[in-house]
């Protein structure tokens, strides 16, 4: 299992000539065929305690937008604002409590309906 928390104000900027700035957060050979993708745009109320799960088969791929806590493979993580992590097939991981909402991207390649194995 190698989930990966990529902090965004660690990440170098490309300055491109004509104004843009563009941040590559991440490339992941992800070594299977893929033919279903599903992005999901996920809110965690104030408080929520996140039933520890992972997935079977898929990777999971998370864009935090606020701060948040997060139990990943038996450790305690604090994620910043933008800090992407990105979840192998197998790496259990769930919400800790927090005092306020979370609001995340969430990326799950390949989209498997089933494919949430509840850990708890």
């Amino acid at each position: 299992m190698k989930m990966r928390i990529i902090r965004f104000n660690e990440l170098s900027k490309q300055d491109r000539p004509d104004g843009r700035t563009v941040t590559k957060i991440v490339q992941q050979e992800l070594n299977q065929d893929v033919n279903s993708m599903q992005l999901l745009y996920v809110t965690h109320p104030r408080g929520l305690k996140e039933i520890l799960h992972s997935h079977e088969k898929s990777y999971e791929m998370l864009l935090f937008l606020d701060e948040a806590n997060y139990r990943i493979n038996n450790e305690d993580y604090h994620i910043n604002a933008n800090d992407f992590v990105i979840f192998e097939p197998g790496d259990v991981h769930g919400a800790i409590p927090i005092d306020h909402e979370v609001r995340i991207w969430a990326f799950q390649n390949p989209a498997i309906i089933d494919d949430k194995i509840i850990r708890e």
